[in-house]
């Protein structure tokens, strides 16, 4: 199967019944301090944006996958509005949803480029993770809403 991971094409011999999480880690290397639920009961700590549109890697089956775009956060220049602003704002959280959350607000802000708080809330905050009340979260994406980006 061909996959066309943050830019790149990858020809991988997979079942097509395995999840992109575990293709993407096991196989090829990516998102490798990601591990948490396996199920996407979580924080979405392994999003990754498919044509740009933010979903847990764990929940996404390869087969489904047609010459779409897969972008994971390694795929995400440290120079992008988000990454620099959660840098320059010190946006501390968990190692294990921080780059979830960067993935959720960029995917968020293609669709949206000035969210509402509770715009931001309900694209940040799961069952296991409130990182979406956090003020400092949502002043940053407020500030990199500002930007006009193509992700």
């Amino acid at each position: 199967m061909n996959l066309f991971i943050n830019g790149k094409s990858f020809e991988v011999d997979i079942d097509a019944q395995e999840t992109l999480l575990h293709v993407l880690r096991d196989r090829l290397g990516f998102m490798q301090d990601i591990t948490e639920c396996d199920s996407g009961e979580c924080s979405g700590s392994c999003t990754v944006l498919i044509n740009g549109k933010g979903n847990p890697a764990c929940k996404v089956i390869v087969g489904t996958l047609n010459g779409d775009r897969i972008r994971t956060i390694e795929g995400i220049p440290e120079e992008h509005p988000v990454k620099k602003i959660w840098k320059e704002e010190g946006i501390e959280t968990c190692p294990i949803c921080k780059s979830g959350q960067i993935m959720k607000v960029i995917s968020l802000l293609a669709r949206m480029l000035n969210p509402a708080p509770i715009d931001i809330k309900e694209e940040l905050n799961t069952p296991h993770c409130k990182c979406g009340e956090n003020p400092k979260i949502i002043k940053a994406v407020n500030k990199a809403s500002k930007y006009c980006y193509d992700s």
